[in-house]
């Protein structure tokens, strides 16, 4: 067992490196891959205290414990903040350090005094030695705090990617959505087998499971830090864009006005005869600069008068010319995954996906239905 864990310990820490040596090449160019290098840092000073615990490391031990036991204080911040910089490309400086002064007052009443003083003592109870429980406790529950509000912040800009683009497979992080509730869980089993440690200490099971826990958040932001190159660089959405999103209140726009019921016979125009959709890279911006109108107005018209976003709208589009192709005999010829690609998507998953929220069965199926029904007819 205990050969097992050092290999997941050298493992989890060849991979942090690892990353944050991908991370250095860019990091100069964007302030997304600098703080991704932070929160890899982070998650080495909290993984050697783990590791360095279970592993008898004491020196280390020592030496680490005091940082990463508070490294939870700076992980919540600097996990929003990589969020938000991802999309808006910019970093508000002096609300980000007021963001950090948690960790800044737990290092000067914690850690300083755990390196002068030492660990606590075992079973000896000093205000020291509460002082280093519920500083950590408190640690947990500022970055669960942060990890709510992180997970929030994703979904509202994943929101406004599909009010601007019509493919966001590499722009909606969802595998950064899974890694924050992964987090989470991890937090919970942190939280339940602390309370049992402290209670049971000969339990030191529940040490091996937050260890295995750790490598397995490393390993998967190893995955995709190595093989998806969407996490190191990420299509980004212009501060303008989401300054420009559209609100649902009232505007000084009206949906039953010339201009916009002009605008929407042009944009039907524009999908339905010219074929717009198959585009792969269309995006708000791009149909608003050919329709010759703001991308604000056009995103109105979209949300507020058609009761959509730019997202479903295109691929509303996309789903009917798929099933168009279909009736018109195109599988006799072409894979359904070449008529997808040609009518503007481009993956298979999202096809998959959207095709079957828009229709309800998956395409496939759909294929088989309308052969069933042509047969019957025949």
């Amino acid at each position: 067992m205990k050969d097992f864990f050092t290999f997941l310990t050298y493992s989890g820490i060849s991979t942090i490196f690892f990353l944050m040596l991908l991370l250095s090449r860019t990091w100069k160019k964007r302030e997304a891959n600098r703080l991704l290098a932070s929160i890899l840092l982070g998650f080495l000073f909290l993984f050697l205290t783990y590791a360095s615990s279970y592993l008898n490391w004491n020196f280390l031990l020592t030496v680490i414990s005091p940082i990463g036991f508070i490294s939870p204080f700076a992980l919540g911040p600097l996990i929003f903040q990589y969020i938000k910089t991802i999309y808006t490309s910019s970093i508000d400086i002096k609300r980000f350090r007021y963001n950090l002064l948690p960790f800044g007052i737990a290092f000067i009443f914690y850690s300083i005094p755990q390196y002068i003083l030492g660990l606590p003592i075992d079973n000896e109870i000093t205000i020291f030695a509460m002082v280093s429980i519920i500083i950590p406790f408190l640690g947990i529950l500022h970055l669960s705090y942060y990890l709510f509000i992180s997970n929030k912040l994703l979904k509202r800009f994943k929101k406004l990617v599909k009010n601007n683009y019509a493919n966001i497979k590499r722009l909606d992080l969802e595998w950064l959505s899974i890694w924050i509730r992964g987090f989470i869980v991890f937090l919970l089993i942190d939280l339940i087998s602390g309370v049992i440690i402290i209670t049971y200490p000969i339990q030191p099971v529940f040490i091996y499971i937050n260890l295995f826990y750790l490598v397995l958040l490393i390993w998967y932001i190893g995955y995709f830090g190595i093989n998806q190159t969407q996490v190191f660089l990420v299509n980004e959405i212009s501060q303008s864009s989401i300054k420009n999103s559209i609100n649902k209140t009232k505007s000084f726009f009206n949906c039953e006005s010339e201009e916009l019921i002009n605008l929407k016979s042009q944009l039907q125009i524009k999908f339905k005869e010219e074929e717009l959709f198959k585009q792969q890279d269309l995006s708000l911006k791009k149909t608003a600069d050919i329709l010759q109108v703001s991308d604000k107005k056009l995103s109105y018209l979209l949300n507020i008068c058609l009761d959509s976003n730019f997202y479903e709208y295109v691929n509303t589009y996309r789903v009917t010319y798929f099933k168009k192709q279909l009736e018109e005999g195109a599988a006799d010829k072409l894979t359904l995954l070449s008529i997808a690609f040609d009518s503007g998507f481009n993956s298979k998953a999202t096809f998959n996906r959207v095709f079957k929220q828009q229709v309800g069965m998956t395409p496939i199926k759909f294929k088989k239905e309308f052969e069933k029904e042509s047969q019957s007819f025949q």
